[in-house]
């Protein structure tokens, strides 16, 4: 089997089956890497190495070489705006350096049940508003690929420590695409289940998220294979009596095949030639799996990045920058400044609840066309993993420029819906409800594809 570090969950499993790792030696494996590499890559940004090592031990002890849950013995990283009893939630920020957390939340919560190893929380950027992770709090973090490059954001510690053996799995959020965009510049999967299907309670006291959170924010996996992203989905999926907005609804059953649109120039994306090409490589894998892939079917969607930018820009220069603009590290705050400020509606309500309005009209184009074609596939971003200072004080003109490059993204969060991040750039977008088409589909790329590998360090 491969290293410890490089394995997937059913690796490592089967090596504790076979009895040729404890699960005390996978986390210490990965505590070594992370050791002698995380000065570099700053993924993790605070750990609990001997409580992990503990709880390995204490599995070790109870159930031996027998396999007690889906993610019996697996090392996970999660992100820092997630609740881990012990650590910090800090949203990047100097100022809550000392939050720490009394309890887990529920979606760690109910990786411990199913045997997770928690290994530490994953780096983000200030309030997690960026495609770059950088914070005040703890740095820049870096591309395992390419130490010169972003790892993206918001959820870059997660993807970077997945990448670069750290992890096997890490836990993020996606509100406008900070689990698909590092997935993507990282070069390893990641998944943004639809809303609702991803309960999200926080038993600490944390001050409640607005309205766009609960309709366009999720959390999902990140990892090197399909494999691991639909066994930790099935752990952390599911309803709670405590998330009004979660739905208890039956999956529906993948298609052997279906119908396919390409999403190319239809959200008004600038998008690089070597982006084009994987997208046409994952439409001739998909043709040759047995979908019909077409293109120029879908309506135009040219608003929808900037009605989410609308929405999101109001409520960031309206409600968080008055109230904590001053805690945000400079070049976080001049990137909200810049790129929202440009979108942003102003102080009338009625301008607002307008932005909400078109987003429905949009949303019913969309999905009239998704009865055709229930699956998309588009882009991440519309180039490969940029700079560390792609987004460094760069001005307002530039910032725009940055979002139309970034235009095949937000969509998916406006609308609610599933996409899985591939390694090569491109996401497979699916109906509400739906995650089970969109995961069978990217199974189905997956077999084209190179073996996800953690990166040379």
């Amino acid at each position: 089997m491969p290293a410890a570090e490089n394995a997937t969950i059913s690796e490592i499993q089967d090596a504790i089956a076979a009895g040729e790792l404890t699960r005390h030696e996978v986390v210490s494996r990965h505590l070594e890497r992370i050791e002698a590499h995380n000065g570099v890559i700053n993924g993790f940004v605070e750990l609990r190495a001997e409580e992990a090592l503990s709880e390995a031990a204490a599995a070790d002890a109870a159930h031996g070489r027998r396999i007690a849950g889906p993610l019996d013995g697996v090392p996970f990283s999660v992100k820092d705006s997630y609740s881990v009893a012990g650590l910090r939630r800090t949203d990047g920020l100097p100022v809550n350096k000392e939050s720490v957390q009394g309890r887990d939340e529920l979606t760690v919560q109910r990786l411990r049940r199913a045997g997770a190893l928690i290994l530490g929380h994953a780096a983000i950027p200030d309030l997690c508003i960026r495609w770059n992770t950088i914070s005040g709090l703890y740095g820049t973090t870096v591309n395992p690929r390419d130490h010169t490059r972003t790892a993206g954001g918001s959820s870059g510690g997660d993807a970077a420590n997945v990448a670069a053996g750290f992890a096997t799995v890490g836990i993020g959020g996606d509100l406008g695409g900070s689990i698909r965009v590092p997935a993507s510049f990282c070069g390893i999967y990641g998944f943004r289940p639809g809303a609702g299907r991803v309960a999200e309670y926080n038993p600490n006291e944390v001050s409640p998220d607005g309205i766009s959170h609960e309709v366009m924010c999720e959390i999902g996996p990140l990892a090197r294979s399909v494999g691991d992203i639909r066994i930790t989905y099935e752990v952390i999926k599911g309803h709670h009596q405590r998330d009004p907005a979660s739905v208890p609804v039956a999956r529906r059953p993948a298609p052997e095949s279906g119908r396919v649109a390409v999403l190319r120039h239809e959200t008004g994306a600038v998008l690089d030639p070597a982006i084009e090409r994987s997208l046409d490589e994952v439409a001739t894998i998909l043709t040759a799996e047995g979908y019909t892939v077409e293109e120029r079917v879908l309506p135009d969607l040219r608003r929808a990045p900037d009605v989410w930018a609308q929405i999101i820009g109001t409520e960031l220069i309206r409600d968080y920058l008055p109230t904590i603009g001053d805690h945000v590290i400079d070049s976080g705050r001049v990137h909200i400044e810049e790129m929202f400020g440009a979108y942003e509606v102003g102080s009338d309500v009625s301008a607002y609840l307008g932005a909400w309005r078109e987003r429905r009209l949009l949303q019913g184009t969309l999905l009239a066309a998704m009865e055709d074609h229930p699956l998309i596939i588009a882009p991440v971003a519309g180039m490969p993993a940029p700079h560390l200072d792609f987004d460094h004080h760069i001005g307002r003109e530039a910032s725009v420029a940055l979002l139309d490059r970034m235009r095949c993204v937000p969509w998916v969060n406006l609308f609610s819906l599933p996409g899985l991040a591939l390694p090569n750039g491109i996401q497979i977008v699916g109906r509400r409800f739906a995650e089970n088409e969109v995961l069978a589909a990217g199974a189905a790329v997956e077999r084209h594809l190179p073996r996800v590998d953690i990166a040379s360090l």
